[in-house]
């Protein structure tokens, strides 16, 4: 072993001893560092002598073992955080900040959606003559007001409040009678009750309807009475036309509707009838020599005899059933989903109603009988025309064979 060669490489790899001993501690791998350099010098005495080389190899240990001096203080101290603590508050208020913005912008979402819905809901009802169509539309704005599907508006009608437009859960509400238990009536005020919100949409003293949902936690009563407030007028609207069209439907003496209606709920029957596969029986009923009554006892008595046995027919049927004045003292009565027999027995049990009532003409009693003519869908006919002529043909026939009866018809 070249023992010169040997020192000379301690020598220089003193920085090296120096750095990695003074990652422990720098000033012991100073100290260590320079100890080797000491050491590889004093064994190298006699080998070479002074000059350049050795003075060369003592700077570059005595400049690297310093270098390693301070690497290792600048690792050892405790850094400068001063700047990463100012980056991070900063951070975090941006971070703040920007949580402030997203919810000052889902509340701005959340009023320009309350908005555009109360807005489009008012439309709706200022513009729509077509009352229930515009019921459907009117669900989805009020889901999208409140956010949810459970709710319902009712309108007031001719029966008094019924259900109008509601959202796609609005059957998970209580019913109507409970709600106004739950209210004490019709609430003058919005409020909650039970888990109900639920506010009075009215015009003055004059209830209009009522707004129902389920409170959720997140739906303040005042959005209720906000949009209860916003629809009024415009729910007036479509309550008035609904009366001026209700008016313009129904006959004003007997309250019955007219024969346009009439016409119209027989072609809507027979098209149900025919989609589904199913029957719908029609009668015509005529009331015997009543012209004759009209000339003995007065158009006023005639009036009053027209109201009192349209009262009873209609109390003859079920509710399904359609009861219309047909024409001067002919009744057309459509009745859904009737078979034959069925339709006959109503018919009998009308007929003779009518032959025992008895009708008060001052100190006068008169009995009246009625004559029915009956048709049926679809053996009797297919076409709206051809099942009224046959259920006509059929009361002409019990005219001619003697009046006070029932002709089906079939039986022709």
């Amino acid at each position: 072993m070249n023992y010169p060669e040997l020192w000379v490489t301690a020598a220089a790899a003193a920085p090296v001893v120096s750095y990695f001993l003074g990652r422990l501690n720098r000033w012991a791998g100073a100290i260590a560092g320079a100890a080797l350099f000491s050491f590889s010098s004093f064994m190298l005495a006699g080998e070479i002598s002074a000059g350049a080389p050795i003075i060369a190899l003592a700077l570059w240990v005595a400049a690297a073992i310093a270098h390693s001096v301070l690497l290792n203080g600048a690792a050892g101290a405790a850094p400068d955080r001063s700047g990463l603590d100012a980056s991070m508050s900063r951070a975090a208020a941006l971070q703040e900040e920007l949580s402030l913005i997203k919810l000052e912008a889902t509340l701005n979402a959340t009023g320009e959606k309350r908005s555009l819905a109360v807005y489009s809901a008012v439309k709706l009802l200022s513009e729509t003559v077509e009352p229930q169509a515009a019921a459907k539309q009117l669900g989805k704005y009020l889901a999208d007001y409140f956010g949810t599907e459970e709710t319902a508006l009712y309108m007031a009608g001719a029966a008094g409040l019924e259900p109008f437009a509601q959202g796609h859960k609005a059957e998970a509400l209580p019913g109507l009678e409970k709600i106004l238990e739950l209210t004490g009536g019709f609430p003058a005020a919005a409020g909650e009750f039970s888990g109900l919100v639920v506010a009075p949409v009215s015009a003055g003293d004059q209830p209009l309807g009522l707004i129902v949902l389920r409170a959720a936690g997140n739906v303040p009563v005042e959005h209720a009475a906000r949009f209860a407030s916003e629809i009024a007028f415009a729910l007036k609207r479509v309550i008035l036309f609904r009366q001026v069209e209700w008016l313009s439907l129904t006959d004003g003496l007997t309250g019955l509707w007219r024969r346009n209606a009439l016409d119209e709920k027989v072609r809507e029957e027979l098209r149900r009838a025919a989609a589904f596969k199913t029957t719908v029986g029609f009668m015509i009923a005529d009331i015997d020599h009543f012209k004759r009554l009209n000339d003995t006892y007065g158009h006023q008595f005639g009036d009053a005899v027209l109201k009192r046995v349209a009262q009873l027919l209609k109390a003859g049927v079920y509710e399904t059933d359609f009861v219309g004045r047909y024409g001067g003292e002919e009744f057309g009565i459509v009745l859904p989903r009737a078979d034959s027999a069925g339709v006959l027995r109503k018919a009998e049990t009308m007929r003779a109603r009518i032959e025992a009532e008895t009708f008060s003409q001052g100190l006068e009693k008169v009995k009246l009988t009625i004559s029915i003519g009956i048709a049926h869908f679809p053996k009797d006919g297919r076409e709206p025309e051809a099942l009224i002529a046959a259920a006509d043909k059929a009361l002409y026939a019990a005219k001619e064979s003697g009046r006070n009866r029932v002709v089906d018809a079939g039986n022709l």
